[in-house]
């Protein structure tokens, strides 16, 4: 029989009366293991709670690679939680050294947690401390695996702009050179000061055209039929820079008229040099202004130098996240927006909200599987913030749909690419919008799509908040 102080210095344990300290001893089976043994396995379904007497358990875990997780070498009791909401495993144990262990039956568990109070709450205790601890655990893991991924997104997206900008500067300091041998031909060559103002004023109002690839190839190749025929050198090369920014032959006839053929030879390559160079430094400028719109949105995603709470724009929250999650949408995701920008601004954690909205974003995309449409459409209720984002996926099935925001909860909608959640993003997302904002999130789902609903109260008004109320949120 094992000894009653040894099971009394076990938690869950610790207040039971003398009396259901000896039922329990009864009702125990001990048993050995040898050092390197493993006593429970991570993922295995739980059927009995394990109670460690003497000696030394480690408990590992395999997610990322197989880690430490916590040693054991007092007397402790392992798989409440499991028992109770009969999920597996999520660590597994193995024997250090020698140990003497025992098993309680899963039936003797709820017998003692219905019949005896001081056991049921401790057992309480217990499980508020283990979903707590998984909830902060999950919320930091999820907060990095989310930085992994907007950082190698934001890489991604930032490399385009970032070459573009690269080549464009080497572009610009080769073709400086060449830009200074033809303002110097110019001069070579003695065209008038008259000359020059009127070669200026076709360089100024020289646009950059949008004309198809074919159209923009036979101007081209008019052009440069008509340098030719003038003795202009290198037709091919000129022709592209200068039909780009819209001049035809009939802008440049003028000054065939009025240049001997050497003038003429040496404008034409000036301004070709010049509406080249200007278009490469236009598209270094828009590549550094993409770079400086993606820091921008990433600072402002995470309110990054601001304090926890702040008075938001939701709609620049919303859009901060989708210019951060690109990556993830530009394959084959169309974004539609209907805003109501007459929506005041509210007082609210943005960062927090700024998750919420990645979260459901996030699991908007898993569904359509990367192909669809994602709408988002904000509105006023009254004294509410409305806020939906609706996608045209297989919808959420309605067993599942009652319980998408109960925490470690999974369904197929909520499958991830690199494995099955922990079934939290939801209801980490519930409770930043229920407990810390006083709103609501619900949804609704048909085999046409899925539209989640977030209320968010104006004017810093606070609503009641809703823990007694269901977990999964309003059916919508």
């Amino acid at each position: 029989m094992i000894e009653l102080d040894r099971l009394a210095q076990i938690r869950i344990f610790a207040d039971l009366p003398q009396d259901r300290l000896a039922w329990l001893s009864d009702r125990v089976s001990e048993f050995s293991i040898a050092a390197g043994d493993v006593v429970l396995r991570e993922g295995d379904m739980a059927t009995s709670l394990t109670i460690l007497l003497d000696g030394e358990l480690v408990a590992t875990q395999s997610a990322g690679g197989e880690h430490d997780v916590e040693r054991y070498v007092r007397p402790e009791a392992f798989g409440t939680p499991c028992v109770m909401a009969s999920i597996p495993y999520p660590v597994t144990l193995t024997a250090t050294r020698d140990c003497r262990l025992a098993r309680l039956p899963e039936a003797a568990f709820r017998e003692l947690f219905v019949s005896c109070g001081s056991f049921s709450q401790a057992v309480a205790r217990v499980m508020s401390d283990w979903l707590t601890a998984l909830e902060t655990a999950a919320l930091n893991r999820s907060r990095l695996a989310a930085l992994g991924k907007l950082a190698a997104g934001l890489a991604h997206e930032m490399n385009n702009p970032a070459s573009a900008l690269t080549s464009g500067l080497a572009y610009v300091r080769r073709e400086l050179d060449a830009l200074e041998a033809s303002a110097l031909a110019l001069g070579r060559h003695a065209v008038s000061k008259e000359m020059l103002d009127r070669l200026g004023a076709l360089v100024a109002r020289g646009a950059a055209e949008t004309a198809g690839p074919v159209c923009q190839s036979e101007r081209e190749s008019r052009l440069a039929d008509w340098l030719a025929a003038r003795g202009v050198s290198q037709p091919w090369r000129v022709a592209p820079a200068l039909a780009a920014r819209g001049v035809a032959p009939d802008d440049l006839a003028p000054l065939a008229d009025e240049l001997s053929p050497a003038q003429l030879d040496a404008a034409i390559g000036w301004i070709a040099r010049v509406l080249d160079l200007r278009c490469v430094v236009d598209d270094a400028a828009q590549g550094a202004q993409r770079i400086f719109d993606i820091v921008a949105a990433m600072k402002s995603y995470s309110f990054m130098d601001q304090g926890p709470q702040q008075e938001i724009d939701l709609h620049d929250g919303i859009d901060n996240t989708l210019m951060v999650m690109t990556h993830e949408t530009q394959r084959g995701i169309a974004i539609t927006r209907a805003y109501d920008r007459s929506l005041p601004r509210i007082q609210a954690y943005g960062s927090e909200l700024n998750q919420v909205w990645t979260s459901i974003v996030e699991n908007a995309i898993e569904a359509m599987d990367g192909q669809g449409t994602l709408a988002i459409r904000t509105r006023r209720d009254g004294d509410d913030a409305v806020v939906e984002i609706a996608d045209n996926g297989p919808g959420i099935p309605p067993d599942a749909l009652e319980h998408v925001f109960e925490p470690f909860y999974t369904s197929k909608y909520a499958l991830h690419a690199h494995g099955p959640s922990l079934g939290l993003g939801l209801h980490i997302a519930y409770r930043i919008v229920v407990n810390r904002h006083g709103g609501t999130i619900g949804a609704r789902s048909d085999a046409n799509g899925t539209v989640f609903r977030v209320t968010l109260p104006l004017a810093g008004r606070r609503a009641e908040a809703h823990e007694n109320g269901r977990l999964a949120g309003p059916v919508l």
